[in-house]
C-alpha cells in the first residue's frame, strides 16, 4: 500500500492451482493471520462501502479501516494497537478516521476467520497466496497488491496465464465470503 490508497487484483482459485503456484514461486514469507470484522446491527459501516477489522498477527494487533475508492481500489488507514476489543480504542488518529468516514462506535464482531498467507515480492507489487479458513468451509485466493504505479492488470495476467486463468474482476472479498459462509 502507498499513499493510503490499496490497489489490489484478486482472484479465486481452486486448490490444484494454489498447489501449483505454491511450488512455481519461492515465497521467503508466510505468515498466519486473524481477522476479525466489525459493524453495526444496521451494516452502516457496508452500507458506506468500508470495512473495519482488527488483524491479529502472532502478538501484533492491527487495526484497519477500509473504504472503497473505486473497483480496484480503496482507501486504507492502518495503526498498531493493544486491544482487540473494538471498543476500547481510544487512539486519536484512529477515532479522527470514524469521525471522518462516519463510522459508528457501536460496532461489534460480525466475522472471524484465518488466513495462511505467502508473499512473493516483485519490484511493482506483492504476490499474495492466500489459503483462508471460514466458519464452514476453506477457500484459495491469489491476489496482486501494487506497491507502486504500473500496468499491474497486465502483469498479473501475464503471470495467470501459466494457469489457464485471466483476472477481469475482482473476486469477492474474504469479508462477504464470510458473511456467506
Amino acid at each position: 500500500m502507498y499513499d493510503n490508497i490499496e490497489r489490489e487484483l484478486k482472484l479465486l482459485i481452486n486448490k490444484q492451482v494454489y498447489d501449483n503456484l505454491m511450488n512455481s514461486y519461492d515465497f521467503h514469507k508466510s505468515i498466519i493471520q486473524t481477522n476479525t470484522y466489525f459493524d453495526t446491527a444496521n451494516q452502516d459501516v457496508k452500507k458506506q462501502h468500508g470495512a473495519v477489522r482488527i488483524r491479529t498477527i502472532e502478538n501484533k494487533k492491527i487495526f484497519t479501516l477500509k473504504i472503497k475508492k473505486d473497483e480496484y481500489a480503496h482507501y486504507e488507514f492502518e495503526k498498531e494497537i493493544s486491544t482487540e476489543n473494538i471498543n476500547e480504542i481510544e487512539d486519536p488518529e484512529i477515532l479522527n478516521w470514524f469521525n471522518q468516514y462516519q463510522i459508528p462506535k457501536n460496532l461489534h464482531p460480525t466475522a472471524t476467520f484465518t488466513t495462511l498467507r505467502n508473499v512473493y515480492e516483485f519490484e511493482n507489487g506483492e504476490l499474495c497466496l492466500d489459503k483462508t479458513t471460514f466458519k464452514n468451509h476453506i477457500d484459495y485466493e491469489i491476489e496482486y497488491e501494487y506497491t507502486s504505479d504500473h500496468d499491474g492488470i497486465q502483469f498479473f495476467n501475464s503471470i495467470l496465464e501459466q494457469y489457464g486463468l485471466k483476472w477481469q474482476k475482482n473476486c469477492p472479498s474474504k469479508i462477504a465470503r464470510a458473511m456467506n459462509d
